[in-house]
């Protein structure tokens, strides 16, 4: 591993752990808030992202197979929001 690889590799690292950070902190206090909740989700999908493309060594690659990786946790964190927003219409 190179020089540059391994700074790459840590500071994506950082940003994972940030994220990750970031979004326990913010869903532990919610308290079930609609717009703390659409902050976790987009959070969630910046980690999947992430680890799509930089570990799964998808970033350029071109495709059908890094279109669909990156379309399925869209759509799992799409159906989380419409429950959370259910969840806040109904009460």
């Amino acid at each position: 591993m190179t020089r540059q690889a391994r700074e790459q590799f840590n500071a994506i690292l950082a940003l994972l752990l940030t994220l990750a950070a970031g979004g326990a902190f913010v869903g532990g206090l919610s308290g079930g808030l609609l717009v703390p909740t659409i902050a976790v989700l987009v959070m969630a999908y910046a980690k999947s992202r992430i680890v799509i493309l930089d570990f799964m060594e998808l970033r350029a690659a071109s495709g059908v197979t890094r279109s669909a990786l990156l379309a399925w946790p869209a759509s799992l964190l799409l159906l989380a929001l419409t429950r959370a927003v259910a969840v806040t219409l109904i009460g």
